[in-house]
């Protein structure tokens, strides 16, 4: 019997690993998951000197001990298997997958190529599946947590975004598949759809978005860090098979402006 539906163990000994932990929505993901006293498998897709100023303020304010940096594309099949295993020989076990590594391809549909459709598709799904089946594998004796992060766009269309929009949205349903397989090993999956996020390699799409979005803002990466955490958490144990939007109501009208 998973250890989700009998004896829990304490959030400090809990272990998570993030994808694309070092920007935007990831780096807020990891901050707020050490906060509440995780773990933390730090995955990025290499490992350059960019990635180390983040790495070392966590590491500063959370400690060292409590940080394992992992790295590889995940648009090679080799590496989800191995950032799990990192994570796991590092800490002795794993609790939660954030699959937050994605890549936004836009163009209009007929400048789309097989090398669009292949990448995105490789990054943003073939790479959550390798993740999450390496995962689950680890997590079948005790339980756990995976959270796909999809879009606003894993529920409705835009312009521009044809190859994205179908990987987030077959992403979504990998979520729902997984659900419906994992529940017997006490292992939770859902999905956070975010919408305009103010992070900094979208700052001017979020600006000319922010007409498209009732509450009139873009969200924050913490608000969405904040859904994650509470996904992962204990909290959240009767959770799964379902798509969380946050997009400050976006997805109540059709979006005119093209990606």
């Amino acid at each position: 019997m998973a250890e989700s539906a009998g004896k829990k163990s304490s959030v400090a000994d809990r272990v998570a690993i993030v994808t694309g932990a070092n920007t935007g929505i990831g780096l807020a993901i990891a901050e707020r998951l050490l906060a509440d006293g995780w773990k933390l498998g730090y995955a990025t897709q290499d490992n350059e000197e960019r990635h180390e100023g983040p790495l070392a303020d966590l590491q500063k304010r959370f400690g060292e001990d409590r940080i394992h940096w992992v790295w590889g594309s995940i648009a090679d099949p080799e590496v989800p298997e191995r950032l799990v295993a990192g994570t796991e020989e590092t800490f002795g076990r794993l609790d939660a997958l954030v699959n937050n590594a994605g890549l936004s391809t836009a163009k209009p549909f007929f400048e789309l190529t097989v090398d669009d459709f292949d990448l995105t598709f490789d990054v943003d799904v073939r790479g959550s599946f390798l993740a999450a089946q390496a995962a689950a594998r680890r997590m079948m004796e005790h339980g756990g947590s995976i959270v796909n992060i999809t879009s606003v766009h894993e529920h409705i269309p835009r312009a521009d975004f044809a190859v994205y929009a179908a990987a987030k949205a077959a992403l979504g349903m990998l979520s729902r598949n997984l659900a419906l397989e994992l529940a017997q090993y006490g292992i939770r999956v859902n999905s956070v759809a975010p919408g305009v996020i103010a992070t900094p390699r979208n700052v001017a799409d979020a600006e000319r978005l922010d007409p498209e979005v009732p509450l009139g803002r873009p969200g924050k990466p913490e608000e969405v860090a904040a859904l994650v955490a509470w996904l992962c958490s204990e909290e959240a144990a009767y959770v799964t098979g379902s798509s969380y939007v946050m997009d400050g109501g976006m997805i109540q009208q059709v979006v005119s402006i093209p990606a």
